[in-house]
């Protein structure tokens, strides 16, 4: 609060007081006195020293007083000196096209020659995430090399990844973000991030194709097959094929429209293979002329999901999470209300794992069936939230063990998930993954014991988030925070689904395998190209595709690009103003400067009476 500054204006009060209030003394001649002049003049220095002293320290008392309503703190002091250059390439599949790569090295390589004497330089790539190639730097040649060092990648475009990690580069340092990039619109239909108002932004765009076709879906059902095509622009004649593991099984001649369109072949497929469809497009990208789909049939994992009432939204995320609607969904899931177990229904056989979401109508007969399926070797997940009652569930789980469900806390600073133990199977199978799941922000979490229970996940408090539990011949997982996003922002990361899958094909005791993903976000070992590829563990194969939003090339306008750059900046203007509060939180320099007033106070206390 730096207008409280201006209260160090105040300190001239106690001056001007000590100008006016001097004592004025009228010369009379009296005896002679001079055998007391010395000891009189030692005195009235003593007395103007202690004066002087005591208007020291009410002004220092004032001065004191302004700086700790303004709260101020320390800033971080490990920024290099001097502004700074970084050029942020592009690096995703709508800059493949024919030329397009030569143009984006030329104008990167200008970009670096470019930079203004006295500027560090750094290099930047970007598609759907931010990768560093070269550090800041007064050389250009490192630049240089890591700019000829760049190609495009499968991968779809998103602007505000690279802009975020090309501000934070930068970090508080003055200086020009220069980006090469075709200025793509669909990179800004996702992501948030910010960027430093300090940043003075050049754009160098690179030219789109002219036109490009692409295969952006495929549908197969018994007796037909459907393939949907994207026109940008006007392109000629071409011809759409149709292969079943590698054969080609029909193809026929097409003039694209501009826009959507569907070219429908009336093929019956067996139940296993994998089926390409593909078409011929010279003047665009070739990475999208062609999509994959597996016909190999997946074993569902049944799940039963149990809440405290069917008509609320307990298990609206959960849901689509696990069965968004798709014939190839991973999960067949049922959704029951904890009295309805009660009151007859039974857990059937084929149910894997259980997901407690809700314990509001749980009588005894419920509990008994739930406590009854995991003693047997089933699999439940339990999940805080609202409608979570911690002693009624430890109570028909533990049998006698306490399992430490504790009470909620809210954070007024969010904590983040922080993975505990790597070597356990969910972790190790999300991969990259699991380092992301500190993208989301808990508000409101329930304690538990740390000491029972293998706790897989902490918060960034330390305490336990995800905790597993043997319970007879099953397994309970436990997460502290609920599903929702009542209590966090997780339903609306990335990690979310993947998590999940994760956690419920662990608990159904088996490996449910994904068939299909889109370039960026494969398992591990399979390459991160659109293709066919074997698994080993678990065996199988999966089919890669890429982002079909990333087959539009139609640019913004620079004004409305810089436009789009701006709402960043916003954020990044905010970003700031919560940084410097966090600092200041954490400092709390006003507590220290109030104790000095209150030092000061009391020397002016105790000079004050040996002036009077």
């Amino acid at each position: 609060m730096p207008a409280f500054l201006f209260g160090c204006l105040a300190a001239g009060v106690p001056i001007v007081l000590h100008l006016f209030r001097r004592e004025r003394f009228q010369r009379v001649r009296f005896s002679d006195v001079r055998f007391l002049l010395g000891a009189q003049a030692q005195q009235m220095n003593h007395l103007r020293l202690y004066e002087l002293l005591l208007l020291a320290l009410r002004v220092c008392v004032v001065l004191l007083l302004a700086f700790a309503f303004a709260h101020p703190f320390f800033g971080p002091d490990d920024q290099l000196d001097g502004p700074v250059t970084v050029v942020l390439v592009d690096t995703s599949f709508s800059v493949s096209g024919p030329g397009q790569q030569d143009e984006v090295q030329a104008l990167a390589r200008a970009a670096v020659n470019a930079t203004p004497d006295g500027h560090l330089v750094g290099v930047v790539a970007f598609d759907d995430e931010a990768r560093v190639v070269a550090g800041l730097t007064g050389s250009r040649s490192s630049a240089l090399a890591a700019v000829d060092s760049l190609s495009a990648r499968p991968r779809a475009t998103r602007y505000s990844e690279g802009l975020t990690a090309a501000s934070d580069l930068i970090g508080d340092r003055s200086g020009r973000l220069v980006l090469v990039s075709d200025m793509q619109a669909a990179g800004w239909a996702t992501g948030g991030g910010s960027v430093s108002p300090r940043v003075e932004l050049e754009l160098r765009p690179v030219r789109p194709p002219v036109s490009n076709l692409a295969v952006v879906g495929l549908d197969i059902d018994s007796n037909s097959a459907r393939v949907d095509l994207l026109q940008v622009g006007v392109g000629p004649d071409t011809t759409v094929s149709l292969a079943l593991d590698g054969a080609v099984v029909d193809k026929r001649s097409v003039t694209p429209v501009t826009g959507r369109s569907t070219v429908a072949f009336p093929v019956k497929f067996p139940a296993s293979g994998v089926v390409m469809a593909s078409v011929v497009d010279p003047s665009g990208y070739s990475v999208d002329d062609r999509r994959y789909r597996l016909l190999d049939q997946s074993r569902q994992a049944t799940l039963l999901i149990v809440v405290g009432d069917v008509q609320s939204s307990e298990a609206f995320y959960l849901q689509r999470a696990l069965a968004p609607g798709s014939y190839t969904d991973p999960f067949a899931v049922s959704v029951v209300s904890a009295a309805a177990l009660g009151t007859g229904l039974d857990i059937p056989e084929e149910v894997g794992a259980v997901v407690l979401l809700g314990t509001f109508g749980f009588n005894r007969r419920g509990r008994g069936l739930l406590a009854s399926f995991v003693q047997n070797g089933g699999g439940l997940f339990v999940a805080a939230g609202p409608a979570f009652d911690g002693d009624l569930v430890e109570g028909f789980l533990s049998r006698g063990t306490e399992l430490g469900f504790g009470v909620s806390q809210v954070h007024v600073n969010p904590v983040t998930l922080v993975v505990s133990e790597s070597r356990h199977p969910i972790i190790r199978r999300l991969g990259g993954l699991a380092s992301q799941l500190s993208e989301a922000r808990f508000t409101r979490t329930l304690t538990t014991d740390p000491g029972v229970g293998i706790v897989i996940a902490r918060f960034s408090d330390q305490a336990p988030a995800l905790v597993e539990y043997e319970v007879g011949e099953g397994r309970v997982l436990f997460f502290a925070s609920d599903l929702e996003t009542k209590w966090n922002d997780w339903p609306r990361q990335r990690t979310f689904v993947p998590f999940l899958h994760e956690v419920l094909s662990y608990l159904s005791d088996h490996r449910v395998i994904q068939q299909e993903f889109v370039a960026n976000k494969v398992p591990a070992g399979v390459p991160d190209a659109p293709g066919v590829f074997a698994l080993v563990d678990p065996p199988g194969r999966v089919v890669v595709n890429v982002d079909s939003g990333e087959s539009d090339p139609t640019p913004l306008s620079q004004d409305q690009f810089v436009a789009s750059v701006g709402r960043l900046a916003q954020a990044g203007e905010n970003q700031v103003e919560l940084t410097a509060v966090e600092q200041e939180g954490q400092q709390q320099v006003w507590r220290y400067l109030l104790l000095l007033v209150a030092v000061f106070l009391t020397a002016e206390g105790w000079l004050g009476r040996l002036v009077a």
